[in-house]
């Protein structure tokens, strides 16, 4: 059994060490692969509402993980507005989206630093809620919010800043600055 342990480790070492190199244009995170293809990101815009409501169950997930302390001094009803400002312009804006990424690279160029950095904390927040690391449910979530904020980051006036600033200052996506 020790041997088995030492090849699962060391391969697993191994694969963070890769991935980890300057030279990697993808980042790993747990069983997800950053940026996505521009085939992913095809695939799920052709399905809005499916993306739409991954990032929805997202939202939710950080909500029921955050402490109820956290919660007193809310705005519930400015907070949804917001966010359903977002996924309006979303769904606005899948049509140009879709009609740019044949001009874009097989591996779709990151995010703002602020918002990719986001995107890896909200996956350590839904595992640290118990969300299954290889789950389905996590890659769907994790997908569709990176797809989200490419979109809103490709389709925004102020670009990367202005959805970084929305994301910092709305409950509950604030944690994951």
């Amino acid at each position: 059994m020790r041997r088995r342990e030492l090849l699962v480790g060391s391969t697993a070492l191994a694969a963070i060490a890769i991935t980890s190199t300057p030279q990697a244009q993808e980042t790993l995170i747990g069983d997800i692969t950053l940026p996505l293809t521009r085939e992913r990101l095809s695939s799920l815009l052709s399905d809005i509402n499916r993306l739409l409501a991954a990032v929805a169950t997202l939202r939710l997930n950080l909500i029921l993980s955050r402490p109820a302390s956290d919660m007193a001094s809310v705005d519930f009803g400015t907070a949804n507005a917001q966010f359903q400002e977002r996924l309006a312009q979303v769904r606005d804006s899948r049509e140009r989206v879709l009609s740019e990424l044949a001009n874009l690279p097989d591996l779709l160029p990151p995010l703002s630093d602020q918002l990719e950095q986001a995107v890896r904390r909200a996956t350590t927040r839904l595992l640290e809620a118990g969300v299954a690391g290889a789950s389905a449910l996590l890659r769907e979530m994790i997908d569709n919010f990176w797809a989200f904020l490419f979109v809103l980051e490709r389709t925004s006036a102020n670009g990367g800043s202005a959805i970084g600033n929305w994301l910092c200052s709305s409950f509950p996506f604030d944690i994951l600055c």
